[in-house]
């Protein structure tokens, strides 16, 4: 019997962050939130598994906030835990938390510049999706 294989090109819709910080997610959360005036409550665990083999490797905690009417969707996701990593590449693997912000409204520098003023955070970048390893993650989210 042959096998059909499904090669598709996804699309990256969304913004995505890479946060460094000393402090736990649900802190972190609570500092966007006010930041942002966002409503970020936890949602979810995120399961990563091994392409080759499927064996579950890690999961990572997901925060979520969504406003329809605003056409946000934001979700903070913890990057680094003792199983491994949801990003691929030394300088990714360094960051603790993922940012994917999906909203029009909301512009690129603003972002990293609003979070650079909390003194809780002590790092902040743009990621490429694609290039990170994370894509397929960002949108389990959805």
């Amino acid at each position: 019997m042959a096998k059909l294989h499904l090669d598709m090109d996804l699309e990256c819709d969304f913004k995505l962050y890479g946060i460094g910080t000393h402090i736990g997610g649900h802190r972190l959360a609570w500092e966007l939130n006010r930041l942002f005036s966002w409503e970020l409550v936890y949602d979810r665990e995120l399961e990563s598994f091994c392409i080759k083999t499927g064996d579950l490797i890690s999961k990572h905690i997901v925060y979520s906030y969504r406003k329809i009417e605003e056409e946000i969707d934001v979700s903070l996701v913890l990057n680094r835990v003792p199983e491994g990593c949801l990003t691929v590449g030394q300088g990714p693997n360094s960051l603790d938390y993922l940012l994917k912000v999906n909203s029009g409204n909301i512009e690129l520098e603003s972002v990293i510049q609003t979070i650079r003023t909390s003194k809780l955070v002590t790092l902040v970048t743009f990621l490429d999706a694609e290039k990170s390893g994370v894509l397929e993650a960002m949108f389990e989210l959805e």
